[in-house]
């Protein structure tokens, strides 16, 4: 089956970095390894929702692996920042991709800009129950090549609470 990204981008993945190609145009499975800087708000509720989320603990120079593995028309996400592990299961839904973890769905518009692959978050369920547009996370998340690396940045905020966490880091793929 082809690939999950190529599959919503179409042609347009193309213009993608090579290193981003590597990991978003490729069937196999792929594990990539790295360091991120994570800064998470000092809020309690932004603190909680993470820890429920299982999103990455503050930190600097924190090891990360992430491993993609593709079954079907899915893709599973496995990651590790540090001690604390999540996972998202990707899917293409009336054209736009969406990312299932734990309680939440999220809805992104996918695009390639200069090489790079922006992820706007323009839908949020959480429990099943659809969010508002004032009410949801927003999330600009965009991943850039460079070399043999994968960079990714990745902020949240909610209404009322502001930036809930940014992680941002860069990858090598580890070849078994």
């Amino acid at each position: 089956m082809t690939a999950l990204f190529r599959r919503l981008l179409g042609p347009a993945i193309d213009g993608l970095a090579p290193s981003l190609r590597a990991v978003h145009d490729e069937d196999d499975d792929q594990v990539w390894k790295g360091l991120a800087e994570i800064r998470a708000s000092d809020n309690p509720f932004a603190r909680l929702l993470c820890w429920i989320m299982r999103l990455p603990a503050r930190g600097s120079g924190v090891p990360v692996t992430v491993r993609f593995e593709r079954h079907g028309d899915a893709e599973h996400w496995h990651r590790r920042f540090g001690d604390r592990q999540y996972h998202s299961t990707l899917q293409i839904r009336n054209g736009r991709l969406i990312e299932r973890m734990g309680p939440a769905a999220n809805s992104f518009d996918v695009s390639v800009v200069d090489g790079a692959l922006h992820m706007d978050l323009v839908g949020f369920r959480f429990l099943g129950v659809p969010l508002p547009r004032w009410a949801r996370p927003a999330c600009h998340a965009v991943e850039q090549g460079q070399d043999r690396e994968f960079r990714f940045d990745i902020p949240v905020d909610l209404p009322l609470f502001g930036r809930v966490i940014h992680y941002r880091g860069r990858l090598e793929r580890i070849d078994d």
